[in-house]
């Protein structure tokens, strides 16, 4: 009587399956993470910022003529930002601007986000340190006040 040796169909069937399953969830990981780390780029850019419209400012308080590339020119952000042209981490772009509402305000808009969801977590988070936020079609607009 000859013995054989080796695998079934159905084993290696199992062992195929397994792997794919935990390729399927290490891609959902993947994907959860790097979603996170494009919301903290984001963040930390419209913090970075917020920071430079306090060395642009004029003593008065009026934003009328601030944007991505004057605060650049005088190296309030990091001037290799430029224009702000696919600048964020969607590819989009940022741009700073004055609230025709009111000259002490300004906007700050980011353009691209083909995330919904971490469009919609970006303007949470700055609900509290923000006049506004909004969200909509791929644009982010967070207002500040000067």
């Amino acid at each position: 009587m000859n013995k054989q040796q080796g695998f079934t169909f159905i084993e290696v069937l199992t062992v195929l399956s397994i792997i794919a399953l935990a390729t399927i969830g290490s891609l959902a990981v993947r994907d959860w993470a790097v979603g996170n780390s494009r919301v903290s780029e984001a963040k930390s850019q419209i913090i970075t910022i917020q920071s430079g419209t306090q060395l642009w400012r004029p003593r008065n308080g009026n934003y009328t003529g601030i944007s991505m590339a004057s605060m650049s020119g005088i190296a309030a952000v990091p001037e290799s930002w430029g224009t702000g042209d696919e600048l964020n981490p969607w590819g989009g772009n940022i741009s700073v601007s004055v609230d025709s509402a009111d000259p002490t305000r300004y906007l700050v808009t980011l353009t691209g986000i083909d995330q919904p969801g971490e469009g919609a977590r970006l303007a949470r988070d700055f609900t509290e340190y923000a006049v506004d936020t909004s969200f909509n079609n791929g644009t982010l607009t967070v207002r500040f006040q000067g």
